[in-house]
């Protein structure tokens, strides 16, 4: 079962496909609208990346917000709606995505047990300039015990390779999803020092995780991201 710890916070997480759009018309759309209206209401811009062409669905965006309870999601959504506070430049906004024909999807997450909050990240100065981002579809029901066994198996070796541990996310109303980051050391130079991961054979706590990994996953998809200027872990 879901297990919701007292100090997580919440995470709203948006995939925005472009359409006829592009990134710097959005970045600047985004900059001008957007993040001063979710700004105003609490939020707290966490990331904003684009999908890398080979690597993911493209021109794409993934934009995530942190709040701190439930409670902001409820005043945010008050503000946007019809008669809120905040309804002129959140039409504003839909108009624009409206323009370009974009598509998109939104999640409402909360973060895994051990997860750093935007503050402790920026506070050790974590940069997040190109990240791996692994949308997981876990056995029902198995979101925690997953995110348990990965961070006890595959992280500490993940980030002996470059790839470090930027957090891992549960979608609240989903039984089976959880998505995972990872930030790549040196941003694209990770690919040519630490690629392929293991040239001959897996080492052994590898192949633990691959015998454990299957039991508690049905499959996943993977992105390569890159940070966009109003990311603050860029």
């Amino acid at each position: 079962m879901k297990k919701f710890y007292g100090h997580t916070l919440l995470y709203l997480h948006e995939t925005v496909d472009l359409g006829a759009g592009n990134v710097e018309g959005f970045t600047q759309r985004f900059s001008d609208t957007y993040h001063p209206m979710m700004a105003e209401l609490g939020a707290r811009l966490f990331a904003v990346w684009e999908t890398t062409p080979y690597n993911g669905h493209w021109p794409q965006v993934t934009v995530i917000w942190e709040i701190d309870t439930f409670a902001d999601y409820a005043r945010i959504g008050r503000a946007q709606a019809a008669g809120g506070s905040h309804e002129k430049p959140a039409r504003q906004w839909s108009a624009y995505l409206s323009e370009l024909g974009a598509r998109g999807e939104g999640r409402i997450m909360y973060a895994g047990k051990y997860n750093r909050t935007l503050a402790q990240l920026r506070a050790e100065n974590f940069g997040a300039g190109l990240v791996i981002q692994e949308i997981m579809q876990t056995k029902p029901g198995r979101q925690d015990d997953y995110i348990r066994e990965l961070q006890r198996l595959y992280v500490p070796w993940s980030e002996s390779t470059g790839k470090r541990w930027l957090g891992s996310f549960i979608t609240t109303f989903r039984f089976n999803e959880v998505i995972h980051y990872w930030a790549l050391d040196g941003d694209w130079d990770c690919f040519e020092n630490h690629y392929p991961s293991w040239k001959d054979s897996p080492p052994a706590e590898i192949v633990t995780w691959m015998s454990v990994a299957p039991a508690l996953r049905d499959g996943w998809e993977d992105s390569i991201l890159a940070a966009l200027p109003p990311s603050p872990l860029k």
